[in-house]
């Protein structure tokens, strides 16, 4: 029979119990243990089964006590998923769920099902919130990805796409959203020039006018130089006091740092 070693299971020692286990507790312990008639010598085996038992009993309230007072309260809550998967004949229906989630984490989730798709919300002019902004995707043997429009807010979502079951090529879907406060659109087919930085039409406007409004809004603005096709001799962009005030304005577009970036010169485009 294997031996167990008590000092093994009872790794607290007779201070912390002290601390544990209350003094009127313990007295009423040790009173009913000297009131007990002495016992043959069979049933020493259950007295030590139950000073051990005290002991593990002390060793619980210990991790309780650890517990409480290092806040932990159990296992975290999982993260909400950013996509729902649901099956409807030979397509995974594949809805959004937080818009404002990470591209990643939806990449991520594809992934665990096998799936390699690019799927990303990208901000746009209201008319264009919920609908695809870019999409490719591979012709692969399971079929081709459907992409499922619909309204889509800073905080909501009804856009999907219908991935067939056993798609395994790469596909690449956009779809826009609501622009927040202060967030550059991104442009999609059929855009009008200026869109992007919610300005459509701004080959219509005049370089101060267009300067003016995008100052208004804080916006910093920098100038790319166009005439004839060519950037010369401003090809990496042309300073503010060099902008000549009745140049033509050819296209308005978001920079990397939420700057607007303006493409001028002194003829109107085409």
């Amino acid at each position: 029979m294997t031996k167990i070693s008590i000092s093994r299971l009872n790794p607290v020692t007779d201070n912390e119990i002290a601390v544990l286990v209350s003094t009127g507790a313990r007295d009423e312990l040790a009173e009913h243990i000297t009131a007990a008639p002495p016992e043959p010598a069979p049933r020493s085996w259950w007295r030590r089964r139950l000073i051990v038992g005290i002991g593990l009993i002390g060793v619980a309230t210990a991790a309780a006590v650890v517990a409480f007072s290092s806040g932990w309260v159990g296992p975290q809550r999982a993260e909400a998923a950013a996509l729902s998967f649901q099956r409807e004949d030979r397509y995974l229906v594949v809805r959004v769920q937080d818009p404002n989630a990470d591209p990643e984490r939806y990449r991520e989730e594809f992934q665990q099902r096998e799936m390699n798709i690019d799927l990303k919300l990208a901000p746009t002019s209201p008319d264009k919130a919920g609908k695809v902004l870019f999409m490719e995707d591979r012709d692969d043997p399971a079929g081709r990805i459907q992409a499922i429009e619909g309204s889509c807010g800073e905080r909501a979502c009804s856009v999907a796409v219908k991935v067939p079951v056993g798609y395994r090529s790469y596909a690449s879907i956009v779809f826009g959203r609501a622009a927040e406060q202060g967030e550059m659109y991104d442009t999609g087919p059929g855009d009008e020039p200026g869109e992007g930085i919610g300005l459509p039409g701004i080959d219509k406007y005049t370089v101060p006018e267009a300067v003016a409004i995008l100052r208004a809004r804080n916006v910093p603005i920098e100038y790319r130089y166009q005439y004839r096709g060519s950037d010369r001799p401003y090809p990496n962009g042309i300073p503010a006091d060099k902008v000549d005030p009745d140049w033509y304005i050819h296209e308005g577009l978001p920079g990397t740092e939420n700057q607007a970036i303006l493409f001028v010169g002194p003829e109107p485009e085409g």
